[in-house]
């Protein structure tokens, strides 16, 4: 006898539900992003599916999928829900097909170019991107460490202060400098590309500093 079986997407759903659905070939990746998208099928669109079901599935232990249809209708209004998210999913699919007789092969050279090169180096930045912006903000000048000055924990130069910078995400554990005995700028990446950065030991340091 064989260790494994093996069930397909396609059979699984055979045998759960009764029902095997053709899509034309791409038409599911449009769909499932611009729902994503239009987050039609939220929480709040939708209701907490997760605990919808576990909640059928304990006073219905022995149901079908069939029970399950009726049960979602019947109590959380669910045609009507699946109607409102199929609609917010297909207004959105008609935004991205207005969008993509828009897109030309430049446009995706762009894009491409932006995605390889750009967001690959994105990560290595935040020195170039931090201490300038930091700079701009304090009025002061600033410049990037030396490689020798790199080495004993400082990432920069605010005027005279150096200063370490330290991704929150990277760095759980210890510093990597416990005796660099400069301020530590802790940043991290937001959701939109950018980056939040936390300037308490710098503003504690440059405030004991002018109190001097």
């Amino acid at each position: 006898m064989a260790n494994e079986l093996h069930i397909s997407k396609s059979e699984r759903r055979r045998i759960a539900v009764g029902q095997d659905l053709e899509y034309p070939r791409y038409s599911t990746k449009i769909i499932n992003l611009a729902c994503h998208t239009a987050q039609a099928t939220s929480r709040k669109s939708v209701g907490s599916l997760d605990e919808i079901l576990e909640e059928f599935e304990s006073e219905h232990p022995d149901a079908t999928f069939e029970d399950w249809v009726a049960y979602y209708n019947e109590r959380y209004n669910g045609k009507v829900k699946v109607q409102r998210s199929a609609k917010k999913t297909y207004e959105m699919v008609e935004n991205m097909r207005e969008a993509i007789d828009l897109i030309t092969y430049d446009m995706v050279e762009q894009w491409v170019e932006d995605l390889i090169l750009y967001k690959s180096y994105m990560g290595f930045d935040a020195r170039e991107v931090i201490l300038p912006k930091l700079g701009r903000e304090l009025q002061m000048g600033s410049r990037l460490a030396s490689p020798e000055e790199m080495s004993e924990g400082i990432s920069g130069y605010l005027g005279d202060q150096p200063i370490c910078l330290r991704s929150l995400k990277h760095d759980k554990g210890p510093a990597m400098y416990e005796d660099a005995g400069v301020p530590v700028v802790y940043y991290e990446e937001t959701n939109s590309g950018g980056y939040r950065v936390e300037m308490k030991e710098l503003s504690r340091t440059l405030d004991e500093f002018k109190s001097n």
